[in-house]
């Protein structure tokens, strides 16, 4: 008599060593087929506990980018493309997913503005239509597109806002934070987020903070402007550009002269300035990325101008133990040029940089990972178009694919 094929054979078993058996396919690609080829195998893989343990083996990978395209209308999702190894998961994210957000409650779909993604969350927002309305009056969202859910945030508490001065600031940034270690112990962890709100008032900077599990939002850190640098008693020094995040510290690039970055540490939930590396007169950086190097030391991707075009330059600083870079202390590691014009960044992993480059060189978004090997400079196509979205509206879609994920709201 024939042997029953392997699969039905598997299929008998007890869940619990069926489990055992699949969390022993070497990649997520392998996890996913087989979770589409039979009931049984779904039903132990889409396990929360069993999802938990696959998402510890095999961390997130970059799906896409995700940008608003001004005068197209909406926001659009630009899946990676083959031969990326996240290509077959990008595109089924592309399909079940609704990046319009015609989901959420509000009668003009397109007020809505995408702030920040993390983690297949997106944090939005949208002024509130009154006469009079201030920072405080924005409304913030979190929604999954995936599973089509989502969560309107309560509004900053009028007495707090008044006490940090909200109501004058029309500028800063919101974002995610990674939720500490003692939230997750209180919560479940894969529907937790925090978020951050840094609002630039005329004399102060003010953080604060929207935790899921408390459900409310409390003022963190606030420092005058003249505290943080002397640099930064002109306003034109203080816009923050595109966000960096290393080591449980987020950091900015200050307006643009190329000399500052500020941080933010959330351990200690305070402000703090970190010198960019010196240079020649006309030769600030005039973008720059942070990234986690290994070994207590972050690193650093440095566009700097020069006549003939752009060079990048690769920098690392060791941390202190209180978890800052030593003032000053970058050093310098090696460098290439940019064989392109013009670029712009769209975003960084915790080793890799992504960028956007222009037709004069091979149109579409290239990965950059960070070495301090001079012989490991190289750039991977991710994609090979993306047309119409501007660099600083674009977001990285980092995640898993749809047979492998859970509601994160």
């Amino acid at each position: 008599m024939a042997s029953p094929p392997a699969h039905r054979q598997l299929d008998a078993l007890p869940d619990d060593l069926l489990a055992e058996v699949l969390i022993r396919l070497p990649s997520l690609a392998d996890l996913g087929r087989a979770c589409a080829s039979c009931a049984s195998f779904r039903r132990v893989v889409t396990d929360p506990a069993f999802l938990r343990r696959a998402r510890a083996l095999h961390p997130p990978s970059l799906l896409g980018f995700c940008g608003a395209s001004p005068g197209a209308g909406g926001f659009h999702f630009h899946p990676a493309e083959a031969p990326h190894p996240s290509a077959p998961a990008a595109r089924g994210v592309l399909r079940a997913a609704d990046f319009g957000f015609s989901f959420l409650p509000s009668p003009d779909p397109l007020g809505w503005v995408v702030r920040d993604v993390l983690g297949g969350r997106f944090l939005l927002d949208r002024d509130v239509v009154e006469e009079g309305a201030a920072a405080a009056s924005r409304i913030l969202a979190v929604c999954d597109p995936l599973f089509r859910r989502y969560l309107l945030l309560p509004q900053i508490p009028q007495d707090l806002a008044a006490a940090s001065a909200l109501r004058q600031s029309r500028r800063g940034d919101t974002f995610f934070a990674p939720i500490g270690e003692e939230e997750c112990a209180a919560a479940v962890a894969e529907t937790s987020f925090k978020v951050i709100w840094i609002a630039e008032c005329a004399d102060k900077l003010v953080a604060f903070v929207f935790s899921s599990v408390t459900g409310q939002w409390r003022a963190t850190a606030s420092v005058c402007w003249g505290d943080l640098s002397p640099a930064f008693s002109r306003p034109a020094c203080r816009s923050m550009s595109r966000r960096s995040y290393a080591y449980g510290c987020f950091y900015w690039m200050m307006g643009d002269s190329g000399k500052n970055l500020l941080v933010l540490d959330m351990r200690r939930m305070d402000f703090s300035v970190l010198e960019l590396p010196s240079s020649a007169p006309g030769h600030d950086i005039v973008e720059c990325a942070i990234v986690e190097e290994g070994e207590g030391k972050i690193g650093m991707f440095a566009f700097r101008n020069y006549i003939a075009g752009y060079a990048l330059q690769i920098y690392s600083a060791k941390m202190q133990n209180e978890g800052k870079a030593a003032a000053g202390k970058w050093s310098f590691e090696t460098a290439m040029v940019v064989p392109f014009d013009e670029f712009g960044i769209l975003g960084a992993t915790s080793r890799e940089l992504y960028l956007k480059v222009p037709p004069s060189f091979a149109r579409g978004c290239y990965s950059l990972e960070f070495s301090t090997n001079p012989s490991c400079k190289y750039l991977e196509s991710v994609r090979r178009v993306i047309s119409g979205v501007p660099p600083s509206l674009s977001f990285l879609y980092v995640g898993y694919p749809p047979s492998l994920s859970s509601p994160s709201i």
